[in-house]
């Protein structure tokens, strides 16, 4: 409950980043680089002189759908894969089994570096990243929640009455896993949030003047020790919206394991 109310209080206010904040963001002022929070400026400005306030509700309204479209895109490729594995020909599971080891030894940040410098950072690829980065885990959960319902009764049944596989698997299958993929896509949301702030601010995620979280740190990283606003800011709206998801994860969770232990008991 806390982690939602949390989390709802941020998405309202990036939300509503049209009405609320107070100039615009990607306008530059001279006259005022590098001020500290104050009634003008509540967050400071930053070393261009831009509101600060305003770059990180409109950087969250961008971070929060990156993030979000990367977080669907991960969990829909890698439960089409776990359940591939699953219940896919014999020939394709070991393939399956060999490209999530693969993945998930493959470090995320030198993966998007050997990408970045083949193309053009941008919002896409970004998005791509995070789908790559991301499905592995989801497979190997999914993989292992589909091999352990396959082997009980109701779906040796379904196969011994002719069902066609892909129908067992969406139709039968897949409502057990259901309630673990939406402790996931908490986990993973908050998961790309910070992927998200970590390529911008290494210059592979979204590119200036477009404001992002981690492009916001990038800007004031040369002036951490005079600035502390310009980092300290940004850093905590990634903080607090990633603490807010986790929260949510780990009621999802507990809320999970109580269900699947009455199933147990009946």
């Amino acid at each position: 409950a806390v982690g939602a109310a949390l989390l709802c209080v941020i998405v309202l206010a990036v939300l509503s980043a049209a009405l609320i904040s107070p100039a615009d963001p990607n306008l530059p002022n001279l006259m005022t680089v590098r001020q500290p929070p104050s009634a003008a400026h509540w967050f400071g400005t930053d070393p261009v002189g831009r509101d600060l306030m305003s770059r990180i509700l409109w950087g969250g309204q961008l971070c929060l759908l990156v993030a979000g479209t990367g977080m669907i895109g991960s969990l829909t490729f890698g439960t089409s894969m776990g359940l591939l594995r699953a219940f896919g020909p014999r020939w394709l599971r070991p393939v399956v089994d060999r490209a999530i080891e693969v993945q998930l030894a493959f470090p995320y940040v030198l993966l998007g570096i050997a990408i970045t410098s083949v193309v053009r950072p941008s919002v896409p690829v970004l998005i791509l990243l995070m789908v790559l980065a991301g499905w592995a885990g989801v497979a190997r959960v999914v993989r292992a929640i589909a091999l352990q319902e396959r082997v009980k009764d109701y779906v040796k049944s379904a196969e011994i009455i002719g069902v066609p596989v892909y129908r067992i698997a969406l139709v039968h299958v897949f409502p057990s896993v259901w309630p673990t993929l939406t402790v996931l896509a908490a986990m993973q949301l908050s998961a790309m949030i910070v992927f998200e702030a970590t390529l911008s601010f290494l210059g592979m995620g979204v590119q200036p003047p477009t404001a992002s979280w981690g492009g916001i740190m990038l800007d004031g990283k040369n002036y951490i020790t005079s600035s502390w606003w310009l980092t300290l800011l940004p850093g905590l709206a990634i903080m607090l919206t990633s603490l807010s998801l986790v929260l949510i994860g780990d009621g999802l969770e507990a809320r999970t394991a109580r269900l699947r232990s009455r199933e147990a008991d009946a």
